[in-house]
């Protein structure tokens, strides 16, 4: 891994790993299952020089035999499915719901508008993607990972969550952020909402967000990102918001949060979905720009 990519490497057991990557835009969690044959990762990074560590991160704690590797992809945002082609392209296999395979296979998407980047290298689709359109149980040798669909248009409107029922740990991807706002550009709130009570259905321990630390708090999903999607349809219910205010309101009630900018389009997002319109994008999109001070620069 190159001395200028942090990461840390979080252990849930002796077969699963967590990949936590440390800092603001782009940079989210990655995990694996390691089987007797097979290696499951779930997610990729942002960039093809992020997925070249991760994997040799991986390589690093996969069991002797089990480097056959597949991926599921939780959505289809590029910070966590960029480097979908590059397993591909290594013989692996990519698994992630019809509509996120179509935002991935459509893309890349990369928003040069809000962000700039000069350092993406090789993040080309992959050429194809297995369809996850039911939940399905996978054997890996010696441990079993389950891939569920979310039932409702939440983050996006393909996420996908990954279940280890023997470590009582899911992968999460977006639908749960530790320690930052999400992004509600893709999705539905009230959505989001019904998918974080559906979450509720998994007995585990470990909850692995797409970004932040993992968690073994007790209604760690109530306490974090719903918590917000609610304030989010309380405060945008009136006809007109004062969204300036909204996210001094934000700051104050999260203080330690990251990503502040994201509230001016979580507001715009939530406000549309509450009043019936369609969101305007890139009206959004340049809220949240003009909220960072400008085109987000990326060190990836």
């Amino acid at each position: 891994m190159g001395s200028d990519i942090k990461a840390t490497i979080r252990p849930v057991g002796d077969r699963v790993g967590v990949y936590v990557q440390q800092g603001g835009w782009w940079l989210s969690n990655s995990g694996w299952v390691s089987g007797d044959d097979r290696t499951l990762l779930v997610d990729t990074c942002a960039t093809e020089r992020r997925t070249r560590a991760l994997l040799a991160t991986v390589n690093r704690y996969t069991r002797p035999g089990s480097r056959d590797l597949a991926v599921a992809v939780t959505h289809g945002d590029g910070d966590h499915a960029n480097g979908a082609g590059l397993i591909h392209g290594l013989g692996g296999e990519v698994l992630a719901t019809p509509s996120a395979a179509a935002e991935i296979l459509s893309g890349p998407h990369l928003y040069p508008e809000v962000f700039d980047c000069a350092d993406w290298g090789d993040i080309a689709p992959p050429a194809k993607i297995t369809p996850i359109t039911s939940a399905q149980t996978i054997d890996l040798g010696g441990i079993t990972v389950e891939v569920h669909p979310v039932p409702f248009v939440a983050h996006t409107r393909g996420d996908l969550v990954v279940v280890v029922p023997s470590a009582k740990v899911f992968f999460t991807g977006d639908l749960f952020c530790s320690g930052s706002f999400p992004t509600l550009q893709e999705g539905s709130l009230h959505g989001w909402l019904d998918a974080l009570r559906w979450l509720g259905r998994f007995e585990v321990h470990t909850a692995i967000p797409g970004h932040g630390e993992p968690s073994t708090q007790r209604g760690h999903l109530s306490l974090s990102t719903s918590n917000h999607l609610h304030w989010l349809d309380e405060v945008t219910q009136p006809e007109v918001c004062d969204y300036d205010a909204l996210m001094d309101e934000a700051r104050r009630r999260w203080p330690s949060w990251g990503g502040l900018e994201r509230v001016a389009l979580n507001l715009r997002a939530a406000h549309a979905e509450n009043h019936g319109y369609p969101l305007d994008v890139p009206a959004a999109l340049a809220a949240m720009t003009a909220a960072a001070g400008g085109r987000i620069a990326l060190a990836l």
